[in-house]
């Protein structure tokens, strides 16, 4: 999977040689495309469903290229956590695939019934989610965060956004003792998805962790720590 820390270390490089071409000291460099130069710091690439810059078909700049790889990271992990198996009376209300609700394919301009959606239909459909949702302007982990809580509940996600004022640990904090509050007033209803739930915001939590782990990482190496792996 692509990391936040290879999109940085790619627009960093990208930088570097524009500035180089601008210079005159990177003749080289010229028609290197920041496309290209993603591509190439990820061995190899990775993102499911996504073709190479190497290969596109039309031009894209480094911030829809930038907003894609976020989408895709955060999407992976959405779809991770909800499968893809039909599930008739989801919540009781109606029918879902891939997490999706019937009636939130309807409204996002799907014709069809979930039971039947492809998957690159079910993309298409998370990804209109995705831009309703605010993530985009947000850096990783917080967009994966934000995203997750709203394909959960929209409203509950600018809610919580607002509240956390951009600290992810009280962002997810916050979701979880939502989840609790839910399902001691609502027993009968919701105590049921409890563990669920909770399972999910743990799963949330291991990933925070990792990006937290990537950037200390990425940070040593900048200032040629070296050993442990751990800032002195």
């Amino acid at each position: 999977m692509a990391s936040y820390m290879d999109i940085i270390n790619a627009t960093m490089q990208y930088q570097k040689t524009s500035l180089e071409r601008r210079g005159g000291h990177g003749q080289g460099t010229q028609g290197i495309s920041f496309e290209t130069i993603l591509s190439q710091s990820m061995d190899p690439w990775k993102i499911e469903g996504t073709v190479s810059p190497a290969v596109s078909q039309s031009p894209i700049s480094p911030a829809e290229l930038e907003d894609e790889l976020k989408f895709k990271e955060c999407l992976k992990f959405v779809l991770g956590q909800e499968g893809n198996k039909f599930v008739s009376d989801d919540g009781g209300k109606e029918s879902s695939r891939y997490g999706i609700l019937q009636s939130t394919a309807k409204y996002l301009g799907y014709k069809g019934d979930v039971k039947n959606i492809t998957r690159p239909e079910v993309e298409k459909l998370y990804k209109k989610i995705w831009d309703k949702s605010g993530a985009k302007g947000l850096d990783l982990p917080m967009a994966l965060v934000h995203f997750d809580t709203f394909v959960n509940s929209p409203a509950s996600a600018r809610k919580l956004l607002k509240k956390s004022e951009g600290n992810l640990e009280n962002y997810i904090k916050s979701r979880e003792q939502r989840y609790t509050r839910l399902a001691e007033a609502r027993p009968e209803a919701y105590g049921k998805y409890l563990k669920g739930w909770k399972n999910r915001i743990n799963s949330l939590k291991n990933v925070v962790a990792q990006y937290n782990k990537q950037n200390i990482m990425a940070a040593a190496g900048a200032y040629g720590v070296r050993g442990s792996g751990k800032l002195a």
